[in-house]
């Protein structure tokens, strides 16, 4: 015998957008009318708004509102009487990037969602820069400008960043990459090597034939990338290439199309107000930190990362990182040569003179995929930059490999790429 259920109307408020999730107490998701039924990472129901009024069930409800990742969030569990409920509920700020000159962005947003979905996430998640990878012609038509939504602290562009899978032929040849460097794109790796990456052998195993990550290794020597994403999957990897003497920013971003996007962000510390131009120019500088939550600075003798140093030999750096937010286990200082200093809670610091070149980054750990990884602060010695011998072979042995993968596949002319790109590493083991 079938049952009616008896329905109910809510109004949920928290003053600002938030990213709201409704359920009943068998796990089924309720949304406003119009709304993609959604579901985050967690299994959680979502959508996202402010004054937001839908029809739920007459029964045990629980209602949560949260807005990325510098915000906690706020729950009850209530049930709905007759007539119009008001649910009013505002998530805890943990911190406020933005007062402190940092902007967080998603340097990888696939353009194939609404335009009104895509805007009402970056509201909803606070997230200050947007930028969509170009999907299809009418994304084009937006090339160079804000798209509508965008305001002082919410920046949204089609094709600010661009990933090198975007070319139709792979690997993509150095004059498309220069050309758009000097239209002022950000040119970086979109895609994570999966796995452990101890050997260049395990790095060339983990990667995916339609994706780009492992051509890292000739345009990181050539200077032709600024960025490399993500950090938080591909750390290891990422550490060898800026051992073995590329300076490229630490970055990260969603990429795939489960939960909220913003889960993964770059965060660059910007001068002066927000713009787009603003952003790209401190990523390019590599002055960020990739996390998946935790907000982690990190100082050398008060400098930050993208910063380099030029020392005496033997000169003496105070070295200091901190955070700030929950779920965080561990602090973890690396050089070059390995770690520094480590720590649980929210600072560590220490002393370490300088005897060879190197790098210094800071990393947070913590519970589950929490992470977060900064950009190097560079330590050189009388001009002369980190070139760790032992980062600077695994390099070139990645290159031999990449020859062989794709010697079959490429014109011959193509080769000379990589050719140029083991002359630069060769030359840094002098």
């Amino acid at each position: 015998m079938r049952t009616d259920v008896s329905l109910a109307t809510i109004r949920l408020k928290a003053g600002f957008p938030c990213r709201w999730s409704v359920w009943t107490d068998d796990g089924k998701g309720w949304y406003p009318s119009g709304a993609s039924p959604a579901r985050d990472l967690d299994g959680l129901p979502y959508f996202h708004g402010d004054d937001v009024v839908l029809r739920v069930p007459a029964r045990p409800l629980t209602v949560r509102a949260a807005r990325g990742m510098e915000y906690g969030f706020a729950q009850t569990t209530l049930v709905p009487g007759d007539g119009e409920t008001l649910v009013e509920l505002s998530p805890t700020r943990l911190y406020d990037a933005a007062a402190m000159g940092w902007y967080g962005g998603d340097l990888h947003v696939c353009f194939n969602r609404p335009t009104q979905w895509v805007a009402a996430s970056q509201h909803g998640e606070d997230l200050h820069v947007v930028n969509l990878l170009p999907q299809d012609a009418e994304s084009g038509d937006w090339a160079g400008r804000n798209l509508p939504w965008s305001d002082e602290t919410h920046v949204a562009r089609v094709g600010l960043a661009t990933s090198t899978q975007e070319f139709d032929d792979w690997p993509p040849t150095t004059d498309a990459l220069r050309r758009l460097r000097e239209r002022g794109a950000l040119i970086g790796y979109a895609n994570a090597f999966g796995g452990p990456v101890e050997t260049p052998q395990q790095l060339l195993k983990s990667g995916d034939p339609g994706h780009d990550s492992r051509m890292a290794v000739v345009d990181a020597a050539l200077g032709l990338v600024d960025s490399f994403s993500s950090v938080i999957a591909s750390a290891r990897a990422y550490r060898r290439l800026v051992g073995a003497g590329n300076r490229i920013a630490a970055v990260a971003g969603t990429a795939h199309r489960l939960g909220p996007i913003g889960r993964e962000r770059t965060y660059a510390h910007v001068d002066g107000p927000l713009t787009a131009e603003s952003y790209a120019e401190a990523v390019r500088r590599g002055r960020t930190f990739a996390t998946t939550g935790p907000f982690l600075e990190l100082e050398v003798n008060g400098h930050g990362p993208g910063s380099t140093l030029d020392l005496t030999p033997g000169e003496p750096v105070r070295v200091t990182a901190r955070l700030i937010g929950p779920q965080t286990e561990r602090i973890r200082v690396l050089t070059a040569d390995g770690e520094l200093v480590s720590g649980p809670g929210h600072e560590v610091s220490a002393d370490m003179p300088v005897v060879w070149p190197t790098y210094v980054v800071a990393v947070a750990e913590g519970e589950g995929l929490v992470r977060a990884h900064t950009s190097p602060v560079y330590l050189d010695v009388e001009h002369r930059r980190v070139a760790r011998e032992e980062d600077v072979t695994f390099c070139l042995q990645w290159l031999d490999l990449l020859e062989e993968l794709i010697r079959d596949r490429v014109a011959p002319g193509r080769l000379a790429t990589l050719s140029e790109a083991r002359r630069v590493y060769q030359s840094r083991l002098v």
